[in-house]
């Protein structure tokens, strides 16, 4: 099996043909003949480079609507026949087969249809038969046949064939095979999703299909490789992995992971602030928690109460806005160290003030909608756990207390619940409102082995190092229910006098028990919010 292979024939077939003139002019310099079919024949033929028609071939003309154009064991055949077996090469002879020794095919455009909101009809018609199994055939034979399975590929086959000749080494030939067979693997992923998410058929297994990586400054820490990848096959309405960097040095793996963290929960802040005028939500984050997050009529004052929750964590932190960052919003930032931020947008004079902070990453990302059927993904030695992301709000609030909730407060509880589930497990939140109707959130445990140190050791630390507010007036949230009173009673001690959480505990009774014994008003919300 020689290593360099000279390239006589080549089948072209594609649906994209943005810069396949480009790889058609040196096909033709280098005197390979080409086949092709319908529309990309008519494109060569306006080009000016002689074409021979499939049908010539196969007898057949494309029928069935132009389902099927080139099964047909002469188009096979031609591609899979093995030239060094000489069993192959008597059949080929016998049965006027042509070797075709390059495969230029891409497929229909099944994603974008969907994309574009595609009805059913017009969808199954974009889900490629003979394409595909054009590409998986050559990709097979790639000891004898060049396989160009992308658009994007067209431009750097044609100067490999340029420089080669009008010929292909063994060592190219393997490299576009996995490249070939990577798309296929894609495009069968996304047709997989959409049959997998329709009502009618029940989830059967998990496809996650990845496009090419892009290498991150470092992993966790600097002596660990670290590699982004998007999911290109989702119909996800917003995503963070689509987010636009205007400027900034390159995103590591934690980077990335906080930026996540603060855009999910500055939209999930703003949509449980409800029908709030003019609201603007303001997160910040470290290490995934929220130190600082807050919701007002004003952009600039969320930033202030947002940061006021924990200004020592907020350094070096990640910030992310529900509202268009200004310049006025820049200039804050002027004696502030931050490593990103996310917006939906930046003004011009925003991103002039932040262009003297080069380092400094702006991520443009529109806000995620409160639900889009996102899934969360984490690995494990050997395997991947797959679940549904926590999204969509408490439906309602159960009373359980002799003390009334205050029906002035559930706006308050509502935003403390957004806050508390993107805190880490054990997971207690305070949050207060002002006097202009602003919350934010002024004290937060989070990432304890157990509920009560969450409370006792940083929740209420936290709360109490901010001036003029009343911890009876705040809302204490949990993401679980309190196994034991010794919660309760400790929030007493502080002086809440407002408590929210999901119930659910053999001794929901004592608990409620120590909340009335206390005068505590509690409302059970029947839905944990525990992140692990």
């Amino acid at each position: 099996m020689s290593e360099l292979k000279n390239i006589r024939s080549a089948l072209i077939s594609v649906w994209d043909k943005t810069e396949l003139d480009v790889l058609v002019y040196w096909l033709y310099k280098c005197g390979i003949r080409m086949y092709s079919t319908g529309g990309t024949q008519t494109f060569i033929e306006q080009l000016g480079f002689p074409v021979t028609p499939v049908e010539s071939l196969t007898g057949y003309p494309s029928i069935l609507g132009g389902r099927v154009k080139t099964l047909h064991p002469k188009i096979f055949g031609g591609i899979l026949g093995r030239r060094g077996l000489e069993g192959d090469r008597q059949q080929m002879s016998q049965y006027a087969i042509p070797k075709i020794d390059l495969v230029v095919v891409d497929l229909y455009p099944f994603e974008e249809t969907v994309a574009s909101g595609g009805t059913e009809a017009d969808i199954i018609e974009k889900i490629d038969i003979g394409g595909i199994s054009l590409i998986r055939a050559a990709a097979k034979n790639f000891a004898d046949v060049l396989t160009v399975s992308s658009r994007s590929q067209y431009k750097e086959v044609a100067e490999m064939i340029r420089q080669n000749e009008g010929a292909s080494t063994l060592a190219e030939r393997r490299w576009y095979a996995t490249a070939a067979f990577a798309m296929s693997s894609h495009y069968d992923s996304a047709i997989f999703n959409w049959f997998n998410t329709t009502e009618k058929v029940p989830m059967l297994a998990a496809r996650i299909s990845l496009n090419d990586g892009q290498k991150l400054r470092y992993g966790e820490n600097p002596h660990q490789s670290a590699t982004f990848f998007s999911f290109t096959n989702t119909d996800t309405p917003a995503t963070l992995a689509g987010a636009v960097v205007l400027q900034g040095k390159a995103l590591s793996y934690n980077n990335m992971l906080d930026a996540d963290a603060a855009w999910k929960a500055v939209s999930d802040a703003f949509h449980a602030a409800g029908d709030m005028p003019d609201k603007s939500a303001v997160a910040v984050i470290k290490h995934l928690n929220p130190c600082g997050l807050a919701v007002s009529d004003d952009t600039i004052k969320s930033l202030e109460l947002a940061w006021a929750g924990d200004p020592i964590s907020a350094y070096g932190g990640i910030i992310a806005f529900s509202s268009p960052v200004t310049g006025e919003i820049a200039l804050w930032f002027a004696n502030r160290f931050v490593e990103v931020i996310v917006a939906p947008s930046f003004t011009m004079e925003a991103q002039a003030v932040f262009a003297r902070k080069g380092n400094l990453r702006l991520l443009v990302a529109p806000l995620r909608p409160a639900t889009c059927g996102e899934k969360t993904c984490r690995s494990i030695n050997g395997g991947m756990l797959i679940q549904d992301e926590d999204e969509g709000p408490d439906i309602q609030f159960e009373q359980k207390t002799e003390i009334r909730f205050d029906e002035s407060k559930l706006g308050l509880a509502k935003f403390g619940i957004a806050a508390c589930k993107h805190l880490k497990s054990n997971a207690i939140a305070l949050v207060s409102q002002t006097a202009d109707g602003s919350v934010w959130l002024t004290g937060a445990g989070m990432g304890q082995p157990n509920r009560l140190d969450s409370l006792q050791q940083l929740t209420i630390p936290r709360f109490r190092l901010k001036e003029g507010v009343n911890i009876a007036e705040a809302v204490l949230i949990s993401d679980a229910f309190f196994p034991f009173r010794d919660s309760i009673d400790a929030a007493n001690k502080f002086g809440v006098k407002f408590i929210v959480q999901p119930g659910g505990s053999i001794r929901d009774a004592e608990v409620i028990s120590a909340c009335n014994e206390h005068g505590i008003a509690m409302l059970f919300t029947n839905r944990r919010h525990f992140r692990h």
